[in-house]
């Protein structure tokens, strides 16, 4: 703790700033509505002092921040289980503007066809019952309902080039997932970004992750490790996702190249 500051404290009164600041009010007002003084609004906001949760609660009822604080609060002070909602990747992606996705094994799930979805999810549960790998395909067809609506997100993706090349299914599998890749990345709502395989010092070397903007929210990370993953709505683990997201990009080649990319990986598939 320094100058008398608790950690937990301070990160949850920024967040409460941030949200307050996004709902267009000010410490007095927001103090009006609760109601409680301007000072103490201040005092949370600069982590002066540990709010209770019926305090969060009632923050949380005045912005209209769907759960939001509540979440921050017990992110700080309490084994945080996130609302049901944000554990519905589909329901986010579904109320998502932005979404920028990295996966350095696969091609993402929004992207795939429904060949590659049964020989991708095939492959890491050989011993899993067919009627549950196609509800699984079921299950992530239906998402990519999304990106064919009136108003669909804005879909970006980065992906590492060893995915071109990282054999699933059957030779017609591949050409067929790398075709509707090169296609759905000349649509203007989705943006393909590939990182050459000969990249030095790759930044993405970890798990992939999913980056999405949510009106009413702000920004969320989706983490995908493995067999677990999950929303995660901590500002610093935002910020830093954020930041790689950049680095990623920085390192990938521009969607004509990244295009060039994919057609000459369908030519190598035998």
């Amino acid at each position: 703790m320094v100058d008398g500051v608790d950690p937990a404290a301070r990160k949850f009164g920024a967040e409460v700033r941030r949200l307050r600041e996004h709902a267009g009010l000010s410490q007095t007002k927001l103090a009006r509505l609760l109601p409680a003084s301007q000072a103490s609004v201040s005092d949370l906001e600069l982590g002066k002092t540990r709010a209770k949760k019926d305090t969060a609660e009632r923050i949380d009822t005045v912005l209209n921040s769907d759960g939001r604080v509540v979440a921050a609060w017990e992110a700080q002070y309490e084994v945080y289980e996130p609302p049901h909602w944000y554990r519905k990747l589909p329901v986010l992606e579904l109320r998502a503007t932005l979404i920028q996705q990295y996966h350095p094994l696969l091609v993402p799930g929004l992207l795939q066809t429904r060949d590659y979805m049964h020989a991708s999810i095939r492959a890491g549960r050989r011993t899993e019952h067919q009627a549950v790998v196609n509800a699984k395909v079921q299950e992530r067809t239906k998402r990519q309902d999304i990106l064919s609506r009136e108003d669909p997100p804005f879909f970006s993706v980065v992906l590492d080039e060893t995915v071109l090349y990282r054999r699933l299914g059957s030779p017609a599998t591949m050409k067929e997932q790398l075709e509707y890749l090169w296609e759905a990345s000349q649509r203007s709502r989705v943006e393909v970004l590939i990182i050459p395989a000969a990249t030095w010092d790759h930044p993405g070397l970890d798990n992939g992750f999913m980056l999405l903007k949510v009106p009413d929210v702000g920004n969320v990370v989706y983490l995908e490790t493995g067999s677990v993953g999950g929303v995660v709505i901590d500002t610093d683990t935002v910020e830093e996702h954020t930041s790689r997201m950049g680095d990623l990009r920085g390192f990938a080649l521009p969607p004509d190249q990244s295009r060039a990319l994919i057609r000459k990986a369908q030519g190598e598939v035998e």
